[in-house]
């Protein structure tokens, strides 16, 4: 190995820490676009509360489905049958059936940036913002998170009992009321994925009823 070569490579080296730490290297990023709400019939690689990325090919026969909700556009989708497509707001479905309906959906909760609310002319649907430091209300008593970039996520209850328990993640989802069931109507919680943290009431209203995933969901 010559030194020529070697300080080529260093210089090669310093060069990329320098790219990365001024931000001139694109690093990669979550292309989470959609999440699998249910299936129907035999459906090969694909599950109920599987992410799904732009560009996912899904192969479906005459007699299965499956129900795909879009966390940009606020979409929800029942497709029956065919060649699925997973696009940025919608599937391209070629030789099925597929119908759509936006589902009413908080802009906050999903993490969406303006731009995305606006193409996906969002509904609100959890009530507006009425305290300072509180992020978003839910009407619902069971939220999932989508956190693709970490294991495990922490959930406070800050105001009655104070307590603190640790959810793990699978596959990007983690379901709050997993382990210790519904969470606590009027409930003020804390939650904490990595470096993000987001602090959201539970409705004095709220409900155990099923809702589509759109108007449970938590996007960190």
């Amino acid at each position: 190995m010559t030194t020529q070569w070697v300080r080529r490579r260093r210089t090669a080296v310093a060069v990329l820490l320098a790219l990365l730490a001024s931000g001139g290297v694109a690093v990669a990023q979550d292309r989470t676009v959609a999440i699998v709400e249910d299936t129907s019939g035999h459906v090969v690689g694909v599950e109920p509360l599987d992410l799904l990325r732009a560009g996912r090919e899904i192969v479906l026969n005459a007699d299965s489905g499956l129900i795909v909700s879009y966390l940009n556009s606020c979409q929800r989708e029942n497709i029956r049958g065919g060649k699925v497509v997973i696009g940025e707001v919608q599937s391209d479905v070629k030789g099925g059936e597929v119908s759509r309906r936006r589902v009413p959906c908080d802009a906050a909760a999903l993490n969406l940036t303006p731009e995305q609310a606006n193409q996906s002319a969002t509904l609100v649907f959890r009530d507006p913002l009425k305290e300072k430091g509180i992020d978003f209300l839910l009407k619902t008593r069971q939220p999932i998170v989508i956190a693709p970039d970490v294991t495990e996520v922490t959930l406070e209850q800050l105001e009655t009992t104070h307590s603190s328990r640790t959810i793990k993640v699978t596959k990007g989802v983690a379901d709050l009321t997993a382990d210790r069931g519904l969470l606590d109507q009027g409930g003020l919680y804390r939650l904490t994925a990595g470096a993000k943290i987001i602090t959201f009431r539970v409705g004095k209203e709220a409900t155990d009823n099923p809702m589509p995933i759109l108007q449970r969901a938590i996007r960190i």
